[in-house]
């Protein structure tokens, strides 16, 4: 199996990440259904951060000691268990509930993913193996969120849309990566796990010259792709669209992401590192301002398409910024401290979102989301320049 493991790793992730994109658009809905609001909606997004945000570096730490594969395996049961919570609930409180056990399984996965290629890549293959392992992820979004779509569509009576059934099968899809995901394994010939002398702290990492700059340009990017997915709904639905329409604007995002991810490497090798990174941001940051103010399906498609495919180089690069700032033996702390930071991202940013939509609307979300994303490039400019 050992020659394998990158297969495994990608479709596991590739079904698990259709799952949480997809449940995340659904759970949305099913807040709007339960009499929720834009604000309830921000609440219940951030719970999805909220809980396992304290926790991440020590499941880093767990990777780090050559045990990827029973943090993956537990994600994976976490992830059913909290999609069927979500499918079962009556009240926000249990929807919330199960929007918390299923962070609890995607930081899991997330970590132990990040981990495999950390631990089994060959030398110098980081970039082109977070390339795949988040290739992995945007090929999942895009079967998802259409495939809820289309579920949806089908079974809403045209008032409050049902989303139980949709859940349901992502229920049974995250139960579908087992054969995938049991199987992998650290290699028996990997050196001996770190001992407590190598590691170094979370003080430590996160003074490291680069590496705050590293987790925020992480944070936003990934923070804004959640504000589009948890409130992209909420917009289409002022402006009249179906769910199915919303959920082909979600995936036309996706399959961007899709490109830049694929053409990564080839891109590493006829634009520098370093203009990539700002990129990451520097381009999404006006396309995501202007989504409220461009009311055409089509206008709106090619704004996501631009916000998308800059935002799949982002994830990536970040990735191997943050690995290559530490030593081998913390390279799973420090990815783990850098979904700490997007994980407080998606608490804050989704937070803040729901008050700005209770005071000045739904559009003021993506505005105040392109500017996070201007800001950011400036604070990646300034450190890859000094590099």
């Amino acid at each position: 199996m050992v020659k394998h493991w990158f297969r495994n790793v990608c479709i596991a992730t590739a079904l698990l990440q259709a799952v949480y994109h997809a449940v995340r658009v659904l759970v949305s809905y099913r807040v709007l259904a339960l009499s929720g609001d834009a604000v309830t909606i921000g609440i219940v997004t951030a719970l999805f951060s909220l809980a396992p945000l304290l926790v991440t570096v020590r499941i880093g730490r767990a990777v780090d000691r050559r045990h990827a594969a029973a943090v993956l395996r537990t994600g994976v049961l976490l992830t059913a268990l909290g999609v069927l919570v979500i499918a079962a609930s009556g009240d926000l409180i249990v929807l919330a509930l199960g929007n918390v056990v299923l962070g609890f399984g995607q930081i899991l996965v997330t970590v132990a993913g990040q981990g495999f290629i950390t631990l089994l890549s060959p030398p110098g293959e980081l970039d082109r193996g977070f390339a795949g392992l988040t290739l992995g992820v945007s090929v999942g979004q895009a079967i998802g969120v259409p495939l809820v779509g289309l579920i949806v569509t089908g079974s809403s009576d045209g008032g409050a849309v049902e989303t139980t059934l949709a859940l349901t099968v992502m229920g049974a899809v995250s139960l579908a990566t087992i054969p995938f995901a049991w199987p992998i394994r650290e290699r028996p010939q990997a050196a001996e796990p770190p001992s407590p002398g190598d590691r170094q702290s979370v003080f430590s990492m996160i003074s490291t010259t680069g590496m705050r700059p590293a987790v925020f340009s992480s944070l936003i990017v990934l923070a804004s792709v959640d504000v589009v997915v948890a409130y992209l709904p909420v917009l289409g639905h002022e402006f009249g669209f179906s769910v199915l329409l919303v959920s082909l604007l979600l995936t036309a995002r996706t399959a961007a992401s899709i490109v830049s991810r694929a053409f990564l490497p080839w891109l590493l090798t006829r634009v520098s590192r370093q203009k990539l990174l700002i990129s990451a941001t520097l381009c999404s940051a006006l396309p995501t301002a202007l989504l409220p103010f461009v009311p055409d399906p089509v206008g709106m498609a090619l704004l996501l398409v631009v916000a998308g495919f800059f935002w799949g180089i982002g994830q990536p690069l970040t990735m191997t910024w943050v690995a290559g700032l530490v030593t081998a033996a913390n390279r799973a702390a420090a990815l783990s401290l850098r979904l700490t930071g997007n994980r407080l991202g998606q608490v804050l940013i989704p937070l803040a979102a729901g008050a700005a939509a209770g005071v000045a609307g739904t559009s003021s979300i993506f505005v105040i989301t392109g500017g996070l994303l201007g800001t950011a490039a400036i604070s990646t400019w300034r450190a890859v320049s000094t590099c």
